[in-house]
C-alpha cells in the first residue's frame, strides 16, 4: 500500500491539512480534552447519571442489535444527497461522510451519553467487536471520553490490532482518556513500533502534547522521513507544539523541500504560528 492510500485510508482521524515513558515529566495544565477531534460539546456531561427514556433506549439497543444488516448501497448514489456528501472535501465534510455512511458512529456516541450499565456494555462492544474499524475508533474514543481507569486494557488490545484505523484510534483515546501516566508508556511504544509511519508520528505528538520532551525530539526526527505525508504531519505538529529553534528549522527547510507543496505549506503554516515564539526570545 503506498503512502498515499495509507494516508486516505487513515485521513478521518487526523484532519490533515485543515491529526517516553512515564517516569516524572512535567504535565501540561492545559491538557486538551481532545487532540485533532472535537470536544464533547458544552453542557455534555459524559459518564454522567441522566433519566433514559426507555422508548430512545429500546431503539438504540435495536439499532446495535441490527448495525450488521445495516449497509450503504454506493453503486447507484449519483444525484442523491449521499453523492454530495461523499464529494465535499472540506474537515466537516469528511466528517459528516464516516457518520451518514456507518451507523456504528452515531451508536458509539449515543451509548457514551449515559452511565447506565446496559449503554456502557454496548459501548463496550462497539470498541472491541465491531467489524468496521472506523465505528471501532470512534467507540474507543467516546470510551476514553468517560475517564474511566479499567478500560486500560481496552485501548491496549486496539493498539496491536491489524487494522490502522483501529490503532488510530486507540491512540486519540489515549490521548483524550486524561490518564498521562498510564497513557505514555503506550503512546511511547506506538512512535517507536507501529508499522504505519503515520500512527508514529501521531503517537509521538501525542506524547509532546502530555509534556514529554523526547515525544518533541521525534516528531523532529520525523521531519526527514522519506513520506511526504509524515513530513507534513511533523511540520503540522511542531507548529502546535514547538519551540523558538523550531521556527529556524522549519523556516531553512522551506527552499530545500523541493518534493512536494503540501510539505512546503505545512512548514509555512507552522512557521507562522512559531514566529511569536521566536520573536519573544529575541527580546
Amino acid at each position: 500500500m503506498s503512502a498515499v492510500e495509507r494516508a486516505m485510508r487513515l485521513w478521518p482521524f487526523f484532519g490533515f491539512l485543515a491529526l517516553y515513558g512515564c517516569g516524572e515529566v512535567a504535565i501540561r495544565p492545559d491538557l486538551p480534552a481532545a487532540y485533532d477531534s472535537s470536544a464533547p460539546a458544552a453542557g455534555a456531561s459524559i459518564g454522567a447519571e441522566a433519566a433514559l427514556d426507555p422508548q430512545i433506549a429500546a431503539a438504540l439497543i435495536k439499532l446495535a442489535e441490527d448495525r450488521r444488516s445495516i449497509k450503504r448501497d454506493l453503486s447507484g448514489v449519483t444525484g442523491t444527497p449521499v453523492a454530495d456528501i461523499l464529494t465535499v472535501g472540506s474537515p466537516i465534510g469528511f466528517t459528516l461522510r464516516n457518520r451518514f455512511l456507518n451507523v456504528g458512529i452515531p451508536l458509539g456516541e449515543a451509548f457514551s451519553r449515559s452511565s447506565d450499565p446496559a449503554f456502557r456494555a454496548r459501548l463496550l462492544e462497539l470498541s472491541r467487536w465491531d467489524r468496521d474499524g472506523e465505528a471501532r475508533a470512534a467507540a474507543l474514543i467516546a470510551l476514553a471520553q468517560t475517564h474511566d481507569l479499567k478500560y486500560l486494557q481496552v485501548f491496549n488490545e486496539a493498539l496491536i490490532h491489524l487494522d490502522p484505523a483501529v490503532r488510530f484510534g486507540a491512540l486519540e483515546a489515549l490521548v483524550v482518556w486524561e490518564h498521562p501516566r498510564q497513557a505514555m508508556p503506550l503512546l511511547a511504544a506506538a512512535s517507536e513500533r507501529d508499522s504505519e509511519p503515520i500512527l508514529r508520528v501521531y503517537a509521538a505528538a501525542g506524547l509532546a502534547r502530555m509534556g514529554d520532551v523526547a515525544g518533541l525530539h521525534r516528531v523532529r526526527a520525523f521531519l526527514d522521513n522519506h513520506s511526504w505525508v509524515v513530513k507534513a504531519m511533523a511540520a503540522k505538529y511542531l507548529g502546535e507544539l514547538g519551540t523558538a529553534e523550531d521556527y529556524d528549522n522549519l523556516l531553512g527547510r522551506i527552499d530545500r523541500e523541493v518534493g512536494n507543496d503540501f510539505v512546503v505549506a505545512e512548514y509555512c503554516v507552522s512557521a507562522l504560528k512559531l514566529y511569536p515564539k521566536k520573536k519573544a526570545a529575541q527580546q
